[in-house]
């Protein structure tokens, strides 16, 4: 090697060097500010009032820890969201998904679980009294029994899960249509012990952002002409659903903006404002 190749190859490491201590000096802030993100919109949560109408101060109890973080790339070039749930009797009623997206809004979506009437303090213009009237605790058959301990509950609850489908329509072409795909993990599961109750949340997603929900739940003690085994369906979109239960449909929901809406409705799609910069 010449002389003045030795002293280019020492010029050239000498560039690499530099450059690796400016990346040093430069940290990456990203999941710094990925944490204060899911700081806010976990302030912002805690902060709703979900009461029980018709009780004195009855709430629903909100779950600081989140059930779910998503982004959803497909609907926005960037979109920072969590979902929380709020229980009621130790079981979800409400889920509810706040985020942060590219043109600086905050956006939250809520559904209700339970057959239950609310008063919900959301910070919005106008109270939020939803009830559900209807798909909670749907009684459906089930073959296999039952087993007793909670790790074989879990595996056969994810077997049933897999009767059901979800399709969602495109609002500007309804012959637009896609499968929803089922999210590998429960977004929730809870058990009583007292009673034998055992249930699951499972989510339906375009890619990690839950558009459906099915709630399956088993009672192995239900009430008179009750059934063990019910479903719960719930919508996690403004768009049009159609659910199905072994391949033959048992629910759809129309479009949420482009309908008539009330403030009873058992979804409710709002902003929030937005986020606050903080550089």
């Amino acid at each position: 090697m010449t002389t003045s190749a030795i002293a280019c190859w020492i010029f050239l490491a000498g560039l690499g060097c530099h450059g690796d201590v400016h990346a040093e000096d430069q940290p990456d802030n990203r999941e710094q500010e990925r944490q204060e993100r899911l700081d806010y919109l976990t302030q912002q949560a805690s902060g709703f009032q979900m009461s029980i109408a018709g009780t004195s101060g009855q709430t629903l109890k909100f779950d600081e820890q989140p059930i779910l973080r998503y982004t959803n790339p497909v609907r926005n070039f960037f979109t920072d969201g969590v979902a929380f749930v709020w229980n009621h009797e130790s079981e979800p009623a409400m889920v509810g998904a706040l985020s942060v997206r590219g043109n600086g809004k905050v956006f939250c979506e809520f559904t209700l679980l339970k057959s239950l009437s609310l008063n919900c303090d959301l910070g919005l213009r106008q109270v939020w009294t939803p009830e559900k009237m209807s798909q909670v605790d749907v009684p459906f058959r089930v073959k296999a029994a039952a087993p007793a301990d909670a790790r074989r509950q879990a595996l056969l609850m994810r077997q049933i899960i897999r009767r059901f489908s979800v399709q969602m329509i495109e609002v500007e072409d309804s012959n637009s249509k896609q499968e929803l795909r089922l999210l590998a993990s429960p977004l929730a599961a809870w058990s009583d012990s007292s009673t034998g109750v055992f249930g699951m949340c499972f989510g339906f997603a375009e890619t990690n952002d839950p558009e459906a929900l099915v709630v399956l739940r088993y009672n192995p003690e239900p009430k008179s002409n009750g059934t063990q085994w019910t479903y719960t369906l719930a919508r996690m979109t403004s768009r049009p659903l159609v659910f199905e239960l072994d391949h033959e449909e048992i629910y759809q929901v129309a479009s949420y903006w482009t309908n008539p809406r009330s403030a009873t409705d058992s979804y409710l799609e709002r902003g929030l404002g937005e986020y606050p910069n903080k550089q």
